[in-house]
């Protein structure tokens, strides 16, 4: 079976195509083409699962299964162990560089929610001593109330 790929070939269909609907390099720019944008992290379940995601992948295993005939799963072997002295300590250190990068995130991720759960708890309590004296309040404007009643 035969690859051959005439790429002059391919380029003057393409050229004579652009030709006959008329299309010149000013019609159309990058900005035109549609794409997915990138999902921002916004949301605290968003964030929680993105550190989920980093704890469970932060390491980088340094080789995948070999597949293939026989010849060339020894043939990759022979080079694994050529390349090891270069492969694994590149690996290592990107495996600290990942785990530590991970704990800073999750240290992040639990000191912004206990700083969150703070003020939220110190705005309730605020709200707690604001209901409550406003709750005297209504009862003194209601004895006052009652008393001008019966006057």
């Amino acid at each position: 079976m035969e690859n051959n790929i005439n790429i002059e070939e391919i380029m003057a269909e393409i050229k004579r195509e652009i030709k006959e609907k008329g299309l010149t390099d000013d019609m159309l720019s990058f900005d035109d083409v549609p794409y997915e944008k990138p999902v921002s992290v916004g949301g605290s379940e968003q964030l929680h699962e993105a550190l989920e995601f980093l704890n469970a992948n932060c390491c980088v295993q340094p080789y995948k299964e070999l597949k293939g005939s026989p010849v060339s799963v020894f043939v990759k072997k022979v080079i694994r162990k050529l390349v090891k002295f270069y492969v694994e300590p590149v690996v290592q250190e990107q495996n600290d560089l990942n785990m530590n990068t991970v704990t800073v995130l999750n240290a992040l991720s639990e000191k912004d929610m206990s700083e969150k759960v703070s003020a939220l708890e110190a705005s309730q309590k605020e709200l707690m001593l604001r209901l409550d004296r406003l709750e005297r309040e209504n009862a003194a404007l209601r004895s006052q109330l009652e008393r001008q009643d019966r006057e």
